[in-house]
């Protein structure tokens, strides 16, 4: 990594958190516990309407976040609906 790649590292700080339990209570909670700025989670489409873009637990809980959301698709993902 160059100077700048490990500069913004630490002006940024990221965190990883591994949690255990319901992501749709978990994420949210923390996200408010700890002030977070920004959520990075994977989402998959998979069924019904409500999953058409994304994932059902995905939208679940960006409607339950305060700051900002970066969802990322697995690489090779293909949605279902056609």
């Amino acid at each position: 990594m160059d100077k700048s790649g490990r500069n913004a590292l630490e002006y940024l700080k990221p965190q990883t958190h591994l949690l255990k339990g319901s992501p749709r209570e978990v994420i949210p909670a923390l996200s408010k516990e700890i002030k977070t700025d920004l959520v990075v989670m994977g989402t998959v489409a998979r069924t019904g309407i409500s999953g058409f873009f994304m994932g059902n637990t995905a939208e679940t809980i960006l409607n339950q976040l305060d700051c900002l959301v970066l969802a990322v698709k697995p690489i090779g993902f293909k949605t279902p609906v056609i």
